[in-house]
């Protein structure tokens, strides 16, 4: 016989009275190795300060988990033109600024028009803001510029053309009453904000510029009033973050291995903490598209005396097909990273052109070809004796062609420019990495030797970060090592490539007019299938260009403590959850829950009872089960029925079911599932497959009733009816509150069983239905239960534990919950079977007990010793005395930091013809 599926029946444990204590506030220690540069979000170009970013202030929209935009600041955007030229944001109500002033539209009406204000001195979020249409009295067009209060609560921002990306316009939201007076120089250059104030999930502490100054932890606090984001109605759920700098990554493994911090950001170290005790670890492609590249400029100006050969495209194609990406990814990187190619990560794979598996393009590694190219371009002569260059066997590489040859190139000055190469001319460039980067160090060295195979001297120059600025933006170097990142959109990595970012943030100064085009069409094409394909073929151009040699996405790596917090998530299936995904309100703040001091617990998994087979048209009631052991709690319940249409309750956590009656309109297969809430935690059930037929024309039924010895009503129970002949299922139905069931069959003989959580099954056989008749089938079912009874202690004084959470899983199906009374007690009903059993209680470890079997009508006594939390935490100025092995290689601070990119503007005049607006 086919029967139904259902889960367990929780019984409301005994609630004794909690702990009159405060609770022991949930703080989250993220531990890193660069600093936080600056306060000021305009003036800030390191990972940690982005981090700051992201937890004081908010955007219009945020990214989800899966990188979806959520509303935030902007609870909708939509094109107010037929062009979508124009968009329109509805800004959020009842939004409190962190100094309790209302945020109202005009902030963000100012924070836009304060970012095109001075585009020459405030520049930093150029990318996102340069297609805005400048305000000018002389164009007369005040009244179609910038941004605008079109209503109360909505606020139009101009573009100079159609634009598809509207809701990525990632400029922080300011206050425009603590801003209006600072001059956007002063903002981009001098301004400390040492008063942080924004709108985000998290509040900076009121001594946040004395712990910057002094290289102390920076504090910030929950915004406890904080508003919806996406799918999160609360606060987060850490009430205190943590920011600490590290010297060096010894010191931060120490202190996560320790205790001392829960959260940390790792450069090299991830494999040292391979099996570490209560840490777990994920690494994976960055959310923020990361990847290194081999510049090459293009850059032109009358001081500017680099080799021409840079120009020659069959030259810059020829050391790409000469860059063995594989090995430099399992030689200096350790394997930790994918094989870098064109613009966009395949961390978005919707718009990741993957170059290596187009066949026209053949820029992959090949020595072979490599020569052969620069034959081909007549770079065939040889020069022996430059300095700095032996390692190229039988001298470098020389132009041969009597006369010399011209090129041509995109670039500053413009399009299809002309430039003469001499007889002569060697292969012999510099190639400039950072100082303060040891794996680029490292990968310009292997360059020059993989390029020394073509016949290229390749001289490498190692600089701090600012001097390789001034070098790569002022004409100083034919190649660098750098990197970029961006957001998930491709606007804003396409953008610094295009020339209309000449002016401070393309750094090789290509400026391709078909790319242009490219880019400024993807912006336009509201179509998504349009969009991807112009995305596609700007990366392919850029790439077939090869003004940049992209040679990997490396691999971000964190870990993490395990024992103080749970529900970290998978990282790679869902990478907007990362540590590094900025763009406010990430969802690991909401959604990470403190073990060690949890002032909320989760529902349990909700089971659904009810027939899994009925009819059209039949009005059927399922019951779900789910329990909350915190007291005083709203559960909100919701079903979703899986033909369009939903149902939902709230009860207080004190009731743990809720039953709802739907009727399905059409025959089919149908997935029930509901969703238990508190507010903050939610669990989500076991889908319940309900197959929907048509009733039988010519019918009869069976009637009865399902009660427990004493001649209580059972429910939820469900009656199930099987053909006597073959067992094949008929029909179920669902008993009601006060035991009734009635079953609709059409004429024949069937056998029927009773079931219900906590109670054995019953059979009634070989029942023989007639046409519009009625036979009627009691049921009595016999109890089968038992108990998970105990208490739970303070294993350092054996103390009672009150209000701790006690959840007993079975290897199979919903657990059960309840809560320590003030004596410590605990009694919970559960089926017979085989259990685990967890505890967890405000200020202490998790403790659990597993092969805990239960037999029908017998206690099973479990007494469970928790562990109290230490303090705050070990200072990491006192880390070095803890005796605890570091197998690890010892390494400068500057490992790979995986930075969400900032390059210094130059703020000279500079030579450069941007593209019209």
């Amino acid at each position: 016989m086919v029967l139904t599926g259902f889960g367990p029946l929780v019984s409301p444990a005994f609630y004794g009275v909690a702990s009159g204590a405060p609770p022991i506030p949930a703080d989250l220690r993220i531990g890193f190795l660069e600093s936080i540069d600056y306060l000021n979000p305009f003036r800030g170009l390191n990972d940690p300060s982005y981090l700051l970013y992201g937890a004081v202030y908010d955007y219009l929209f945020s990214f989800d988990q899966d990188g979806k935009f959520v509303p935030n600041l902007a609870t909708n955007a939509v094109c107010s033109d037929a062009s979508c030229q124009n968009w329109t944001y509805w800004i959020r109500q009842n939004v409190k600024w962190h100094d309790n002033t209302p945020f109202t539209a005009e902030d963000v009406n100012f924070s836009v028009n304060y970012n095109i204000k001075d585009i020459f001195h405030l520049w930093a979020f150029e990318p996102y803001i340069n297609r805005i249409v400048q305000c000018d009295s002389k164009l007369n067009n005040l009244n179609h510029c910038g941004a605008i209060v079109t209503s109360p609560w909505n606020v139009t921002v101009f573009f100079d053309r159609p634009f598809a990306p509207g809701k990525s316009l990632f400029i922080p939201i300011i206050q425009k009453a603590q801003w209006q007076g600072i001059r956007p120089n002063a903002a981009q250059k001098t301004f400390d904000n040492p008063n942080p104030i924004g709108t985000g999930p998290f509040v900076a502490d009121s001594n946040i510029y004395s712990e910057w100054q002094n290289h102390q932890p920076i504090h910030l606090l929950k915004n406890a009033n904080y508003h919806p984001v996406g799918n999160h109605t609360g606060p987060p759920s850490v009430d205190n973050i943590y920011l600490q700098q590290f010297p060096d990554e010894p010191s931060l493994i120490l202190a996560l291995k320790a205790g001392a911090i829960d959260l940390a950001k790792l450069a090299t170290g991830y494999d040292s903490l391979a099996n570490t005790p209560n840490v777990g670890r994920q690494e994976g492609l960055l959310s923020t598209q990361y990847w290194n590249e081999i510049g090459i400029s293009q850059y032109d100006n009358n001081s500017v005396h680099l080799n021409p050969t840079r120009f020659d495209v069959n030259v810059r194609r020829a050391v790409a097909k000469a860059t063995n990406k594989d090995f430099i990814i399992q030689t200096i990187y350790n394997n930790k990273g994918v094989r870098g190619d064109t613009l966009m990560s395949p961390i978005t794979p919707q718009w990741w052109y993957n170059a290596s598996a187009d066949p026209s393009l053949n820029l992959t590694y090949d020595i072979a070809a490599a020569n052969a190219m620069l034959d081909a371009a007549g770079y065939t002569a040889r020069v022996p004796g430059i300095p700095g260059c032996g390692a190229v066997t039988g001298g470098v590489r020389a132009l041969a062609t009597p006369g010399g040859i011209t090129v041509v190139s995109d670039n500053n000055k413009g399009q299809n420019l002309s430039y003469p190469i001499a007889q002569g001319t060697t292969l012999a460039w510099t190639m400039a990495a950072r100082l303060e980067f040891k794996q680029e160090q490292n990968t310009a060295s292997l360059v020059a030797s993989m390029w020394a195979q073509i016949g290229v001297c390749l001289q490498t120059k190692f600089e701090l970060e600012s001097a390789l600025s001034n070098d790569v933006y002022g004409g100083g170097v034919e190649s660098y090592i750098w990197y970029w990142s961006g957001d998930p959109d491709p606007n804003y990595l396409l953008s610094i490539e295009s020339g209309y970012t000449l002016d401070g943030w393309n750094d090789n100064y290509w400026n391709n007019g078909l790319y242009n085009s490219l880019y400024v069409e993807h912006l336009a094409a509201l179509d998504p299938a349009k969009r991807q394909d112009l995305v596609f073929r700007a990366e392919k151009l850029h790439y077939s260009s090869a003004v940049y040699i992209i040679y990997i996405y490396p691999f971000g790596q964190w870990g993490y403590r395990t024992d103080k917090w749970s529900n970290w998530g998978d990282w790679n299936a869902h990478p907007y959850r990362q540590m590094d995904a900025f763009w406010g309100a990430n969802p690991l703040f909401f959604d990470i829950h403190y073990i060690g001091a949890s002032a909320d617990n989760p529902p349990t998994k909700p089971a659904i009872t009810g027939p899994s087979a009925v009819y059209a048209g039949q009005a059927v009631a399922w019951t779900a089960n789910s329990t909350d052991p915190d007291p005083g709690q709203t559960l909100n319940w919701t079903w979703s029925w899986d033909d369009g249409s939903a149902s939902a309750a709230s009860h207080p956590t004190s009731v743990t079911e809720d039953t709802q009656q739907h009727t399905y309109a059409i025959p089919g297969r149908y997935n029930i599932t509901v969703i238990t809430s508190d507010g903050t935690l939610s669990a989500t059930s076991d889908r319940f497959l309900v197959v929907v037929s048509n009733a039988p024309a010519v019918h009869g039924w069976i009637n009865g009733t399902v009660k427990d010895p004493s001649g209580a009503p059972i429910h939820p129970a469900v009656v199930a009816a099987a053909f006597a002949s073959n067992l094949t299922l008929a029909t179920e139905s669902s008993a009601d509150t006060t035991g009734h069931y009635s079953l609709l069959l059409g004429p024949d003989t069937y056998d029927l069983v009773a079931v219900a959580p906590l109670f054995l099954p019953s059979t009634k056989m070989n029942i023989a239905v007639a046409a519009d008749a009625t036979q009627y089938a009691n049921f009595t079912l016999t109890p089968s239960q038992g108990w998970v009874i105990g208490k739970v202690t303070n294993a350092a004084d054996g103390s009672a534990v009150s209000g701790a959470a006690i959840y007993a899983t079975p290897a199979i199906g919903s657990a059960y919950a309840g809560l320590s009374n003030a004596n410590g007690d605990f009694n919970i009903t559960v089926a017979p079977g085989t259990y685990t059993v967890n505890a967890s209680a405000t200020g202490f470890y998790p403790a659990s007990m597993s092969g805990i079997v239960v037999t029908s009508g017998v206690p099973k006594t479990v007494n469970i010793a928790l562990t109290p939390v230490p303090g705050p935490g070990i200072s990491p100025l006192l880390i070095g005395g803890i005796s605890i092995a570091v197998v690890i290689a010892a390494i400068a601070i500057a490992a790979i930091f995986l930075s969400r990119r900032r390059k210094k503007k130059e703020e000279k005049e500079m030579e450069v013809q941007l593209p019209p607006k």
